[in-house]
């Protein structure tokens, strides 16, 4: 243990300028955001080591340390705020791509249901309001119940 106490103790600035830098390249490769933030830490405790060549291993362990937390945990709350917008949380859920799309009735509902047709594919709806639409008829998708579409005229 005194050896890497002793280790940590004689690193300079430019020690920790290449930690950091190697685990940058390793996020580079791996892009995974799992050793950005501990390579911006380094990078940060190399250029205070820079500033203040006395700075104790305590205390740069310590900024390197809270920095990496910190940063993580800052970075995967708004990762994750951010990740329910994408395009792969409806993976799996065509249906949700359509609401708001225009379509058109492809044959007479009955009882406010029948297909409908958007781009070349023939999708079941129903009428928001339960009426009897036209064939031909434009309307407009509200949303979906599983895989059958809910519309309302246009």
């Amino acid at each position: 243990m005194d050896q890497i106490i002793s280790f940590i103790d004689q690193m300079s600035y430019w020690h920790w300028l290449a930690f950091g830098a190697i685990l940058l390249i390793v996020e580079i490769v791996t892009p995974t955001f799992y050793f950005l933030w501990p390579g911006i830490a380094a990078v940060t405790v190399g250029v205070l080591k820079l500033f203040v060549p006395d700075l104790s291993w305590q205390v740069a362990i310590t900024v390197f340390g809270v920095m990496s937390v910190v940063s993580t945990i800052i970075w995967t709350m708004f990762y994750r705020k951010g990740k329910t917008t994408d395009a792969a949380s409806s993976l799996n859920q065509r249906t949700r791509n359509y609401t708001g799309r225009r379509a058109v009735v492809a044959e007479g509902f009955r009882s406010g249901r029948g297909p409908i047709l958007i781009d070349d594919t023939r999708w079941q709806a129903i009428s928001d309001d339960g009426s009897d639409l036209a064939p031909g008829a434009a309307v407009e998708v509200t949303g979906a119940d599983g895989a059958t579409l809910r519309v309302r005229a246009r």
